[in-house]
């Protein structure tokens, strides 16, 4: 259900506002908060799609308690409108602004413009919900084809060079001239190469095991192929109990990792890396360390690198999409990235 969340240390203002709320937007729950410890509390367990909230409390106010909100994952992207008789001064506005605050209405606020800024914020809301809609579409459009690419390798030209190559080691090339022979065995190699090469595409391009094992499984997959190809040593330190994400989320950070993983081996000259995996909070925690020089910062501003991925720019918008947060730095020993997403716990 849609809701309303109003944070205000005055129970008659409360009041005033609910009744707003049920008269304009009888589709929408009211819910009171008292102060702005428990408004914070509440906005993390309800998701209210508007915050209301005033500045003038006793312990957190409400510039202290829109920065929190704004801190924090789970309520970041929640529209909050300040209502104060502090608004009719501009460097109180100014402040509430650089806190976070959507925009700022006065005490004694008139009814129709409270109306107007409501409606302003819950339409920037329904453009999140859209965007994120949309990425989510995206991510599965995209997935979907790379499967089929990755189908039409497999059944096609895998199964063509898979023939060619039986029938060429059918040939008796112990009868044959040596320049034959030799050609015979060298054009084998080839095949079986290509073969391998096919395979090793069809892999990359749709992972089987991320579908079937989930996420956890393919990542563990990947650094086992990471290692082998590159000679970087690779850990996976992970959760015992089993923790499912939607499908476009797995898909989303299982090519986030992959795409860290390349940089890594691009640009960190490590000779080791770690991938941690965690659920905390209500969030799910992945990180990717490295022994390596660190991270250089031009990277950061690349939406793609140079073979057509996602880039570290792209990936720190889709995850902000998401509600998330990616963070990536040097650290003492080489660099670290890790990200963080809304996770919602099994009942």
């Amino acid at each position: 259900m849609k809701k309303i969340l109003a944070i205000d240390d005055n129970s008659i203002n409360l009041e005033l506002l609910s009744q707003i709320i049920k008269l304009y937007y009888p589709d929408y729950l009211f819910i009171g908060a008292l102060s702005g410890q428990e408004g914070y509390e509440i906005a993390q367990k309800e998701n209210p799609d508007l915050i209301l909230l005033d500045i003038m409390m006793p312990d957190l106010d409400g510039y202290e308690t829109c920065e929190l909100l704004k801190q924090n994952n789970k309520t970041k992207q929640i529209p909050i409108i300040m209502v104060s008789a502090l608004g009719r001064d501009s460097a109180e506005r100014t402040k509430g602004l650089n806190v976070g605050a959507d925009s700022f209405i006065s005490k004694p606020f008139d009814q129709v413009e409270l109306k107007a800024q409501i409606n302003v914020a819950l339409r920037i809301k329904s453009y999140q919900l859209q965007l994120k809609k949309l990425n989510s579409e995206i991510t599965l459009v995209e997935e979907q084809e790379r499967r089929r690419i990755a189908e039409n390798l497999h059944d096609s030209l895998g199964q063509t060079l898979g023939l060619a190559f039986m029938n060429l080691s059918s040939i008796d090339v112990q009868k044959c001239q040596p320049e034959i022979k030799n050609t015979i065995q060298f054009t084998s190699k080839l095949l079986n190469k290509a073969i391998e090469e096919s395979r090793r595409l069809t892999y990359d391009l749709s992972p089987p095991i991320l579908y079937e094992l989930g996420l956890v499984p393919a990542i563990k997959w990947k650094l086992e192929r990471f290692e082998k190809e590159t000679n970087i040593a690779a850990n996976l330190i992970t959760e015992k109990r089993k923790t499912d994400l939607s499908r476009e989320n797995n898909i989303f950070l299982y090519r986030t990792i992959g795409e860290l993983l390349t940089n890594t081996f691009k640009h960190a000259e490590a000779t080791e890396v770690t991938v941690k995996q965690k659920t905390k909070n209500g969030m799910y925690y992945i990180s990717v360390e490295d022994n390596g020089i660190g991270i250089d910062k031009s990277q950061l501003k690349q939406k793609t690198n140079n073979k057509g991925g996602f880039g570290l720019l792209s990936i720190s918008e889709r995850i902000e999409s998401m509600n998330g947060t990616f963070k990536i730095a040097s650290v003492e020993n080489g660099s670290l990235a890790e990200i963080e997403i809304p996770y919602i716990e099994e009942q």
